[in-house]
């Protein structure tokens, strides 16, 4: 485990005690107004989000429906 110096457990005793407090631009919209404009902010936001992701999502096609 990690040792601590003096100046980050006086830090982490601060935050503890007042707690975290998220600003609301750091949240992810939870309602999207049912508007136009609200839906394109929205989906950009979901775009920007999605360019994040490092994973990898493979992608099988197979079987035989005429679909894919």
């Amino acid at each position: 485990m990690t040792q601590l110096t003096e100046t980050d457990r006086t830090a982490f005793r601060r935050l503890a005690e007042a707690g975290w407090i998220q600003s609301t631009a750091e949240r992810s919209p939870a309602i999207v107004a049912p508007t136009a404009e609200a839906r394109e902010r929205y989906c950009r936001w979901a775009t920007e989000a999605a360019r994040f992701y490092r994973g990898e999502k493979p992608v099988r096609f197979q079987g035989d429906q005429w679909k894919l």
